[in-house]
């Protein structure tokens, strides 16, 4: 019998850790992707930086290494304490803090840049999303940026979705896209431990993130990275 967890994200972070962790093989590597992304098309070269969505480091430390001043944030608590022990361990100064990006804890006009990387969109919805960009704009300084690394679910849906996969230790399968809401949604099934559970998916185009910034205030220009990975850049007049 294979126990139902439920709709949840935590399994997919839980399985596979390593991926978050700026230690590993593959942590490194996405750590130098995201630095040479931030070098190709980020217009500011240092500064005060908030990283949203921090996770266990990778970004933030990437931030970091090219020579911003940052401070990561992150909903959960049990990875920016693992942040935290890693900052220390690998000799980083960045900060570390549990915050809701809805609600920014943090003066006006007081960073030059606030990113979002490593494709955290599929997470958010349009209104959290909203909210999260007129927060950056009151918290970044006039010609502060915001950077946007993420995913053209249309486009992928359109081209190149696929129904089943294998990604170790899970299968999953598609269960239904709901354009109403703007939703995929996933089952996911984990055969060696017996347990599946339900990811909803948040589609996301550039068209929409562009929206969205031009409406705060934004001065906006989108980026294509291959077929479906996305970079779009907001300057704050």
């Amino acid at each position: 019998m294979f126990k139902n967890l439920g709709e949840t994200f935590e399994p997919t972070y839980k399985e596979k850790l390593w991926i978050y962790d700026p230690r590993t093989e593959v942590g490194k590597k996405r750590m130098e992707k995201q630095k040479a992304l931030l070098g190709k098309f980020l217009p500011i070269k240092s500064g005060k930086a908030l990283d949203i969505g921090c996770g266990m480091g990778i970004s933030t430390f990437a931030l970091e290494d090219l020579g911003f001043e940052v401070i990561g944030i992150d909903l959960q608590e049990e990875l920016i304490e693992k942040a935290k022990k890693i900052a220390e361990e690998l000799g980083y100064k960045a900060e570390f803090r549990v915050m809701d990006a809805r609600k920014l804890d943090f003066p006006n006009e007081n960073f030059d840049l606030v990113a979002l990387l490593g494709n955290p969109l599929p997470h958010l919805s349009i209104y959290d999303f909203d909210k999260i960009v007129q927060e950056a704009f009151k918290v970044l300084k006039p010609s502060g940026v915001l950077f946007l690394e993420y995913a053209d679910w249309v486009r992928l849906l359109h081209q190149g979705y696929r129904d089943a996969l294998v990604e170790d230790p899970f299968i999953s399968f598609h269960v239904s896209l709901d354009t109403t809401k703007g939703q995929v949604e996933r089952l996911f099934i984990n055969l060696e431990k017996g347990y599946f559970f339900r990811v909803k998916i948040n589609v996301w185009a550039p068209w929409i993130v562009e929206f969205i910034l031009r409406k705060v205030g934004f001065e906006v220009e989108t980026h294509y990275l291959g077929t479906f990975n996305v970079v779009t850049v907001g300057v704050k007049p």
